[in-house]
């Protein structure tokens, strides 16, 4: 497969992963939003797969042509066609005639839509649904190759493989020769013996935790990010320290026994979608100036 046919092949599947993601959303629309990027990834996939196997589409093609125009090419005729049929014509409803669609029945669409990239594209493409990598969607390649080298890890190392998530996380925030514009909390107060003792430190470390959730919180939602989501990233990675000279300085506070495999692929997931939404908003920095390494 080209390189730049794969790449559609994994916009492909971030679209689908999103539709899955708006769908836990509890909001009147987030049901008909994951319909339209269901349809969407379908769209992007379908287009794909024609340009892999050298189909050229007819100039008004239409959703439903591409069974056809796979069949006419002397190919065995692609699998899911009654459920794909299903989702375009809830689409044409919305989209044109402003019929909502039952909730339900765009629940129930999901795992269609999952099987039929997995059957098209093990059929035409000898891909493996699992297979196609959302990391590749991450510019960065000291970022993508971190992340890869904690998948690796996971199974026997997970202390290792999340502090490798936390270092990616940063280099996100602190790419070379950009600036992403965050919060910064301030930095933990120091208190004197005194005040110690009189019960000062006690609170000036809520008000430090407090203001510091503040700015987490408010960085997520200027960036799009789902706040909930860092939260849970962040409390289940440990806690890294870095120098002005950029080393960094791993403190665990715990063995993670109850991160999960699907805990670690959330965890993954959530760093490849802060990429995409990070990268919107970098800021080149000049020459001349350079950028502190703060404690996270």
């Amino acid at each position: 497969m080209l390189p730049d046919i794969h790449k559609r092949v994994v916009y492909a599947r971030y679209i689908l992963e999103r539709a899955a993601a708006v769908q836990a959303e509890s909001n009147e629309m987030s049901l008909s939003v994951s319909l339209l990027l269901m349809h969407d990834a379908v769209e992007l996939l379908m287009l794909a797969v024609l340009d892999h196997v050298q189909i050229t589409p007819k100039k008004n093609r239409e959703f439903m042509d591409f069974w056809s125009l796979v069949r006419d090419s002397g190919r065995q005729e692609p699998p899911d066609k009654i459920p794909m049929d299903s989702l375009n014509k809830l689409r044409v409803g919305l989209k044109h005639y402003g019929n909502q669609p039952n909730p339900q029945t765009v629940r129930d669409l999901h795992p269609r839509v999952r099987g039929f990239f997995e059957n098209v594209l093990q059929a035409y493409c000898n891909i493996a649904y699992a297979d196609v990598s959302m990391i590749d969607l991450v510019a960065d390649p000291e970022v993508r190759s971190l992340i890869r080298e904690a998948q690796a890890k996971f199974s026997s190392d997970k202390p290792g493989a999340l502090a490798d998530l936390k270092i990616a996380l940063h280099k996100l925030q602190h790419p070379p020769g950009m600036h992403l514009p965050l919060l910064e909390p301030p930095s933990s107060p120091r208190v004197s013996s005194d005040m110690a003792r009189a019960g000062w430190e006690q609170y000036f470390n809520q008000l430090h935790s407090f203001l510091n959730q503040s700015a987490v919180r408010a960085n997520a939602t200027m960036l799009g990010i789902d706040a909930v989501r860092y939260s849970a990233f962040v409390r289940n990675t440990p806690n890294v320290q870095w120098s002005f000279s950029g080393r960094s300085t791993v403190v665990h506070t715990s063995p993670y026994l109850h991160v999960s495999q699907t805990n670690f692929d959330e965890m993954v997931d959530f760093l490849v979608d802060y990429a995409l939404k990070a990268s919107e908003v970098y800021i080149p920095v000049p020459p001349n100036r350079g950028t502190a390494q703060p404690t996270e």
